[in-house]
């Protein structure tokens, strides 16, 4: 069998619908499983914040030691550490940054997606690189607004968080859409800007070692890294909404051998929602297949 044929097996064998884009970098080959599909990315549309702030560090408007203030009305619900800081405590660029992709934290994320000038500032510069299919607009908790009916909507965190625990996320509508209302993309555009990042395309010199160190400190790390042997390095980003399990980086396979991989899936978590052991299940489920496809492409460029 092919890897395409090892990696649609893995997705088959998981229940779910994924798109797949695998980048060797070295030698140039390149396979997807429907990789021109768009899926909603997540939290993994912090890639493309990250390469825009790339793009101003370089240009010079920012830097990475600048502070910026957190205020209570930068505060989002989901992933991460600054919603329980109080206002006032002011991170470097660099720590939002790395807050942002390390465990994904949607307040450091939504203050340098403001500082860069918005979600359609990051939207134009995909389409400037080229990555016509990647739309981002919306930042999280816009995007988390979109999970929840109008009257939670706006309440205190704390609110938002006692409601989860007894209702199912509203589920038709802009958050999980895949159209350009949405923050979405195929596994082919994101591959290609991984590449790009991880080739000096975007950004070069010390920027773009800092951006792809930071990604190398990620902390989650279930997915695509779940079955690789100790010590691979693997510089990637997850993202998670509802039934989409994200996971896209590169992998050092070894000495000039990398590996560019980018997983997107959709499956049914709606029939789980309120079952905690069988979300565990499903969630155990689809990761191992994630982290599946993972150690089929390290296999297949190991040699």
């Amino acid at each position: 069998m092919t890897l395409k044929d090892d990696i649609q097996a893995a997705i088959k064998a998981a229940d779910m619908e994924a798109g797949v884009s695998v980048w060797h970098v070295e030698s140039g080959e390149q396979i997807d499983v429907d990789g021109d599909v768009s899926y909603p990315m997540a939290s993994v549309f912090k890639i493309p914040v990250l390469a825009t702030a790339g793009k101003q560090l370089q240009a010079g408007k920012l830097k990475l030691d600048d502070r910026i203030a957190l205020k209570d009305e930068d505060k989002s619900a989901g992933s991460g550490i600054l919603p329980f800081f109080e206002a006032g405590v002011s991170p470097t660029f660099r720590d939002l940054l790395t807050l942002m992709i390390i465990i994904s934290d949607n307040t450091a994320t939504d203050m340098n997606v403001a500082t860069l000038g918005g979600p359609l500032v990051v939207e134009n510069t995909m389409h400037e690189l080229g990555l016509k299919d990647i739309y981002v607009k919306m930042d999280c908790k816009s995007l988390l607004k979109g999970m929840f009916p109008p009257e939670i909507q706006d309440q205190p965190l704390d609110v938002i968080r006692e409601w989860s625990n007894d209702h199912d996320i509203v589920r038709d509508g802009v958050t999980f859409s895949r159209g350009s209302d949405n923050d979405v993309s195929s596994a082919k555009s994101m591959t290609k800007l991984v590449h790009m990042l991880f080739k000096g395309e975007v950004v070069d010199g010390e920027i773009k070692d800092e951006l792809l160190n930071i990604m190398y400190k990620q902390q989650l790390n279930q997915r695509l890294p779940r079955f690789l042997p100790a010590g691979v390095a693997f510089a990637h980003k997850t993202g998670t909404i509802g039934g989409h399990f994200n996971d896209s980086g590169v992998m050092t396979i070894g000495e000039n051998n990398h590996a560019i991989v980018t997983v997107f899936t959709s499956w049914n978590d709606q029939a789980v929602w309120n079952k905690p052991e069988a979300r565990y299940q499903r969630v155990f489920e689809v990761e191992s297949a994630i982290g599946k496809i993972g150690r089929l492409v390290y296999d297949h460029y190991h040699g």
